[in-house]
């Protein structure tokens, strides 16, 4: 098969499960309003599915990490726990439409923080850009702020939070040449973000749904389908990413966000004012403006990284003595047992 037809079968895949995703979770929240449980029952369905995949198949299996390996991962983790509760919560208040939309302002945060924080330079095509893109953010909250604002909140912070993600990501965990099976990345992060949100949920949702109050309907086939298309789009964007270059996967994921918001309106029914399609349309051509930028975006982010800033501990900040304590940083990483990954660029 060729190569553009499976990449091709990849993103309508990824696609799918992500409106399927975004749009079921809706429906749980509308009749089950506890968006913690589903974050956490989200979580552990991922992780099962994980499991269940590299047992069935001969190729993946899910190997024993090493300690130090899986510590740093705990921030990352961590990250995704805050942005998927964030997210759940703010779809719990406003509409999945409106949610993606203002998660759409991500390109704005991150040349905010690699601006200030890390002294990014980058060019005006960036910066003009993010001009229709807030407008257009600003614009579809217009009649929902004054009665929605914890959703709308929620949303920005779950933006936030999966920006600091990516930041992390770069910065630290896979900076280097440092592989893993992404099956494995995903069943281990969702596995302890499954356990990280267990006295969250505890305190949050658990008395309540031990102990009923009232008698709140469980939907357990949307949580199903949640669950498993919720694994789809983590396994086939992963998929996505092996079979394209960063920039394509870029504008694959600027249409995905398009084609969520599209089909969420479409799936319930919701009925948009003039202003709210104008600032839809806007916070598109300011994706699309940001894309069109993205080799600037590339270049600005890449020259901070280099900079090795206080900030984050890098290979040349490490005193001699303490490097053990950072071997991700240096010229190997010890993943699991009896398997070393070294970094290229100290060869």
């Amino acid at each position: 098969m060729p190569e553009n037809t499976v990449v091709a079968a990849y993103c309508a895949l990824w696609y799918a499960c992500s409106a399927m995703t975004s749009n079921s979770g809706k429906q749980i929240l509308d009749v089950f309003p506890f968006p913690v449980t589903l974050t956490f029952v989200q979580f552990g369905l991922v992780g099962l599915q994980c499991y269940a995949t590299a047992a069935l198949s001969n190729k993946t299996r899910i190997r024993s990490l090493n300690t130090q390996f899986i510590i740093s991962m705990v921030p990352l983790s961590l990250f995704l726990v805050g942005g998927h509760v964030f997210t759940s919560v703010a779809m719990s208040r406003i509409p999945v439409s409106l949610v993606h939309t203002v998660k759409a302002l991500s390109p704005l945060f991150t040349v905010f923080i690699y601006r200030f924080l890390f002294q990014a330079k980058y060019t005006s095509r960036v910066y003009v850009s993010l001009l229709p893109l807030i407008t257009g953010v600003v614009l579809t909250c217009t009649f929902t702020l004054s009665t929605n604002w914890i959703g709308i909140v929620c949303a920005f912070l779950s933006c936030l939070v999966f920006v600091a993600q990516n930041i992390y990501n770069k910065k630290v965990l896979f900076e280097g040449d440092h592989k893993l099976p992404r099956l494995q990345i995903l069943c281990y992060l969702s596995s302890m973000a499954f356990f990280a949100m267990l006295p969250l949920w505890i305190y949050t949702d658990g008395a309540k749904l031990v102990a009923p109050e009232t008698d709140t309907p469980l939907p357990v086939w949307l949580f199903v389908l949640n669950g498993i298309t919720n694994f789809g789009q983590s396994y086939f964007a992963f998929a996505t990413l092996e079979k394209t270059s960063p920039v394509t996967y870029s504008i694959a994921s600027l249409i995905k966000r398009i084609v969520v918001i599209v089909v969420s309106i479409l799936w319930f029914g919701q009925e948009v004012s003039f202003a709210q399609a104008v600032g839809i349309f806007l916070t598109f051509v300011g994706l699309w403006m940001y894309q069109n930028a993205k080799s600037d975006v590339d270049r600005g982010e890449a020259r901070a990284r280099e900079k090795s800033l206080e900030i984050l501990p890098t290979a040349n900040r490490v005193p001699v003595e303490h490097r053990h304590r950072f071997p991700m940083l240096h010229g190997q990483w010890r993943l699991w047992n009896n398997t070393t990954v070294r970094n290229e660029k100290t060869k």
